[in-house]
């Protein structure tokens, strides 16, 4: 009897389990039809909205899954939610009446939908017929930061790996050895050399965004030897157009513009120094360490400098609303701006992404993103709505000799605009004159009245473009007058506010008025990072937060600076990054293809004292570099994307590269004029008319000027240079670290018939008939030369003349 006892205690709970299996499915198919309707439109909502985030999945919280009938019958690690022999003392219905449980717990359900809840358990917890559990994507949750999470391959410490040994005489650099030694585990083979006059013209553009002379191709042509071509490669590294070229990369990174967007799109004063510093700080090998502290506190430095002030006005080149409806969410913009742009383009992290929540993808708890706010906290806002406060925050005076060849420039420069603006004005002004009554001579000695005066013409004797042209002239006009060179002693910069700094709170939802706890400056927890150590720097005007910063990111121990700086300047010497996501190192990123040779290029950087130039030799002196960009098809078929760079990777020109070789070929552009206020481009009528104001802010520079290299071009974010914008120019709102690549109608159309096209043509076309006056086929040869960098065949030369016969005709 008592083995039958306890055989029966064994059988019995299985048995009652069938039974109640059976008795649920049974109950299901028995519900009336109102009941089921009542589950299906009013619970199964109330559910999804406020319960199944928690209580689905492989994992609900407390092991209650709230999908399924049974589910809810089974429960969780409390029992069963509801109970229906008594339903008052169901869980559920306690937890949603807030009676010790209090679910959810963002805020108690409105009475109807308890209401709800309440009839459908009383009712007897009606299911669908088919009695299939409800779907629901439970979100993702927020990875923690933990030990697992800072795994990630780009939180470990830069180590140097040991460099491939391989017995191989295509190896010329250390680099070499880690790109063959892949190749050889995929069966591959790199590609042969270059020709000669490729590679001369893959290092000019890639260094100084120009085309080489045809002496200099053709000298190379002549010997290629490795010595003449490290020499090359030196000689390009000193040239002062090395600056501009990857000036304008670093530039793309930190949304790098000129006026402040919106509606009034105002300009920023004196910005374009910021761009000359940049420009200067490549030319002169500034160590990349110092090139980033100066930006993020170089008004901070002992030793601060005029260079290292006017760096600071990478705080000042974002969007600024001089309008704002909401003040206070318009300065937590700026600073997420701010905090975009340095975690993106130092660190290759999407910090920002925490703004409202834990982040989603990667281990930065929202937390770490006000605490990285707190760095910035004293930070002026750019200025408040008037002019005078943009001065006032904004500007400073710095001591710089008004004597040199830059301040010479620039006075040269400034004049030649002025005296250029005044020829047009009169110009247009003698039309109208004429037309004046007597009073309105008088009027008319008055700056103050002509623009109305000239507007009161519109439709007779002007009509509305030049009426336009008239206010847009004045506008640039009264900029220059109240902006002399005099102002080469004053710099956009970054100012704090330190008697006036407030405390950081996390905001909850992002939004400033809910503020949640407060925080102190930190860095992001995931790289296991130290503590902020906050010196108070000997000026005084400053809270030292922003140098406590710089020196973390610019720490050869922070495990992301160095990797993210030589993979942006691999990128912008084979086409990609070694990481091809450049600006997120993150979880969702991509891995690198040559993890090894990435960290060890990333140590080799910090060794060689934060080095450009020597980055760029040690890049462009590797086997890799020079390759031949052809295809092969055993190679494409094994590797079509180019990951184990067997070959070089083309690339297109840029905006800027496209513009500048077009007026370097027909011998118009002035590249020796360098640095200084930026210049005007002629932009067509019609495109103008999209602004608010046609034509406003956007001056009028003379044809010596405007035929300047494409950086030196003002960056209205309301009206971009027309050429320069269909060729995929960087955004301005934001950091860009790769451009889009397109290809589009207005690309061939502005390469065809656009007014600049036009112009430049036919100077092309004067220049050609000048240096082969009876000769049209010297004058084929010549165009072809200047264009492609190499001797014209027979067969070009042949395709030139029966176009030229066909245009003819």
């Amino acid at each position: 009897m008592l083995i039958r006892l306890c055989l029966l205690g064994l059988i019995l709970p299985a048995a009652w389990c069938f039974s109640s299996a059976a008795t649920a499915a049974d109950e299901v198919a028995s519900f009336a039809v109102d009941q089921i309707e009542l589950f299906e439109q009013d619970v199964v909502p109330i559910l999804e909205a406020n319960c199944l985030k928690c209580h689905a999945g492989a994992k609900p919280k407390g092991g209650l899954d709230l999908t399924s009938r049974e589910g809810i019958l089974k429960g969780g690690e409390s029992g069963p939610a509801v109970d229906l022999s008594n339903v008052s003392e169901s869980p559920l219905l306690k937890a949603v009446n807030y009676d010790g449980y209090e679910m959810p717990p963002t805020g108690q359900m409105s009475p109807k939908q308890i209401e709800t809840l309440t009839k459908w358990v009383t009712d007897g917890l009606a299911w669908s017929k088919d009695g299939k559990p409800l779907h629901f994507e439970v979100p993702r949750e927020a990875p923690a930061v933990n030990e697992e999470t800072k795994k990630h391959w780009s939180f470990q410490p830069v180590r140097k790996p040991q460099v491939p040994e391989l017995n191989s005489d295509w190896v010329k650099t250390e680099i070499d050895a880690f790109i063959l030694a892949q190749l050889q585990e995929k069966a591959l083979t790199p590609n042969p050399v270059a020709d000669p006059r490729s590679l001369v013209r893959r290092a000019y553009y890639d260094l100084t965004g120009l085309p080489p002379a045809p002496e200099v191709v053709e000298a190379f042509a002549a010997d290629p030897s490795p010595a003449a071509w490290s020499k090359l490669v030196d000689d390009l590294l000193e040239s002062p157009h090395y600056g501009e070229q990857w000036g304008r990369h670093w530039l793309d990174l930190v949304r790098y513009a000129e006026t402040n967007s919106y509606e009034r799109d105002g300009v920023k004063p004196f910005v374009w120094r910021y761009r000359d510093y940049v420009i200067q700080s490549f030319n002169s090998d500034k160590p990349y360490n110092q090139f980033v502290t100066e930006q993020l506190a170089g008004d901070e430095l002992p030793d601060a400098a005029p260079d290292s002030i006017v760096a600071t006005g990478f705080y000042r080149l974002g969007r600024w609303d001089d309008e704002p409806a909401d003040p206070e969410l318009a300065y937590y913009d700026d600073l997420d701006d701010i905090v975009t742009t340095t975690g993106q383009s130092l660190l290759g992290l999407s910090i920002n992404c925490a703004r409202c929540h834990d982040h989603k993808i990667d281990p930065i708890p929202q937390a770490d993103y006000y605490r990285m706010i707190a760095f910035f906290r004293g930070v002026r806002r750019y200025g408040v709505r008037s002019g005078e406060s943009v001065l006032e925050n904004s500007v400073t005076e710095i001591a710089r000799p008004e004597e040199g060849v830059l301040h010479s420039a620039a006075m040269a420069q400034h004049e030649r605009e002025l005296k250029h603006i005044e020829r047009e004005l009169q110009n247009l002004e003698e039309k109208v004159k004429g037309d004046f009554s007597g009073v309105e001579n008088d009027e008319f000695q008055f700056e103050v009245n002509r623009v109305r005066l000239i507007e009161k013409r519109k439709g007779g004797l002007l009509n509305e473009n030049e009426v336009n042209h008239y206010r847009g002239l004045t506008d640039r006009r009264n900029q220059l007058r109240d902006n002399p060179p005099s102002g080469m002693a004053k710099a956009l910069c970054v100012k704090e506010d330190v008697p006036g700094m407030k405390p950081t709170h996390i905001l909850l939802r992002g939004n400033p008025g809910s503020p949640g706890d407060e925080v102190q400056p930190a860095f992001p927890s995931v790289l296991s990072p130290p503590s902020a150590e906050i010196l108070s720097p000997p000026a005084g005007s400053s809270s030292g937060r922003r140098s406590a910063l710089a020196r973390w990111i610019t720490s050869p121990e922070n495990p992301l600076t160095s990797r993210v700086m030589v993979n942006r300047m691999w990128q912008f010497h084979f086409g990609r990054g070694i990481v091809r996501t450049t600006s997120d190192f993150g979880f969702q990123g991509s891995k690198p293809t040559h993890p090894e040779l990435l960290d060890w290029l990333a140590a080799r950087f910090v060794e060689d004292g934060w080095s450009m130039k020597s980055m760029h030799r040690l890049m462009m002196n590797s086997a890799a570099y020079q390759m031949s960009s052809e295809g092969r098809d055993d190679a494409l078929a094994k590797d079509a994307t180019n990951d184990s760079f067997w070959r070089y990777d083309m690339r297109r020109l840029s905006a800027e590269e496209v513009r500048d070789s077009i007026l370097w070929a027909n011998g118009t552009l002035h590249a020796e004029r360098m640095y200084g206020p930026s210049v005007y481009t002629k932009i067509p009528d019609e495109v103008k008319a999209g602004q608010s104001q046609p034509g406003a802010g956007w001056g009028d520079s003379s044809a010596e000027d405007a035929a300047r290299r494409s950086i030196y071009i003002h960056v209205k974010r309301s009206l971009l240079d027309p050429l320069l914008e269909s060729f995929d120019m960087a955004d301005t709102d934001q950091t860009c670290p790769v451009r889009f690549v397109t290809t589009q109608p207005t690309q061939a159309l502005s390469l065809l018939n656009s007014q600049f096209i036009l112009e430049q043509a036919e100077l092309f076309s004067a220049m050609a008939a000048a240096a082969y006056p009876d000769s049209v086929e010297g004058q084929i040869r010549l165009a072809l030369q200047r264009v492609t960098q190499r001797p014209a065949t027979e067969a070009d030369v042949i395709r030139g003349q029966q176009l030229i016969e066909a245009l003819e005709k």
